[in-house]
């Protein structure tokens, strides 16, 4: 089994490999500006089009690839190990599961207190 805490080629100044498997600066600046883009896009999106049938889809579409780029590159699920990537779906579906909890009380809340 591999040493979990070496990632790449190791030096005597960095024993553990940490310096290797970092990110450059360019491409975190590059998911930087994604995620600002996407951000103003919906923006954009909101205020040009306004309220219609699809625009409440369509924002959380963007706002969920930006939450898979945040994941991905800032949280370095791309350099984890299958225990950090479990944990990270393992969240997703617990979110799910109180996603669909919450929609179940909301959508059925006027049968209560209507009768």
């Amino acid at each position: 089994m591999a040493n979990p805490t070496t990632h790449g080629t190791t030096t005597s100044d960095d024993p553990h490999g940490i310096r290797a498997s970092a990110d450059s600066p360019g491409l975190l600046l590059a998911v930087f500006a994604c995620i600002i883009g996407l951000a103003l896009a919906n923006i954009g999106i909101s205020i040009q089009v306004g309220p219609t049938k699809f625009m409440l889809p369509l924002q959380l579409a963007i706002g969920s690839v930006q939450a898979g780029l945040v994941a991905y590159y800032f949280m370095h699920l791309r350099q984890g190990d299958k225990v950090v990537i479990l944990t990270a779906l393992s969240s997703l579906f617990w979110m799910g599961i109180l996603f669909v909890l919450f929609m179940g009380d909301y959508m059925t809340r006027h049968l209560v207190v209507g009768s």
